[in-house]
C-alpha cells in the first residue's frame, strides 16, 4: 500500500518492527480499512501534547493510503471519521494534515471531510 503513496520513493523503508512499535504506542496508531482480509486503505495518526491549549491534545494525520483499486467507495471517509471519533473521545484540540503539492485529488477529499487548505501553510525540510 505504502508503494501507492510514493511509488518512486527510494528511501521508503517499511518495517515490520516499526510497525509493531506503532501497535503498542499509546500516542501513534496505524488505522486500516479492510474487506473480507483484503487491506483496502490505511492512515498513521499521530497524537501531540502541547503547552498552548491546557491537557488538550493535538492530532497529525500523515500516509493516508486507499488501495487504487477501490478509490472512491468511501473508504478513506470511513478512515476519517473513525480518526474524527477518537480525537473528540480524548478531546483533541485540532487535527493537521499535510498533503503534497500536486495531490489536487486528495486536497478536494480531505476539502470533502471539512480540512481547510487555506487556513495555515505547510512547511517540510527532509533530513
Amino acid at each position: 500500500m505504502y508503494r501507492m503513496l510514493v511509488p518512486n520513493s527510494k528511501k521508503m523503508n517499511v518495517q515490520a518492527e516499526q510497525i509493531g512499535k506503532i501497535r503498542t504506542d499509546p500516542m501513534n496508531f496505524i488505522f486500516v480499512y479492510e474487506e473480507q482480509g483484503e487491506l483496502l486503505g490505511s492512515l498513521t495518526l499521530n497524537i501531540c501534547m502541547q503547552a498552548l491549549h491546557g491537557e488538550q491534545p493535538y492530532a497529525i494525520v500523515e500516509n493516508v493510503i486507499v488501495h487504487e483499486d477501490h478509490r472512491s467507495k468511501n473508504i478513506g471517509q470511513q478512515l476519517f471519521r473513525h480518526v474524527e471519533e477518537y480525537c473528540n473521545s480524548i478531546h483533541c484540540h485540532r487535527i493537521m494534515l499535510l498533503s503534497k503539492a500536486t495531490r489536487i485529488r486528495a486536497h478536494r477529499f480531505f476539502e470533502r471531510e471539512g480540512y481547510d487548505g487555506q487556513v495555515s501553510k505547510g512547511f517540510k525540510k527532509y533530513l
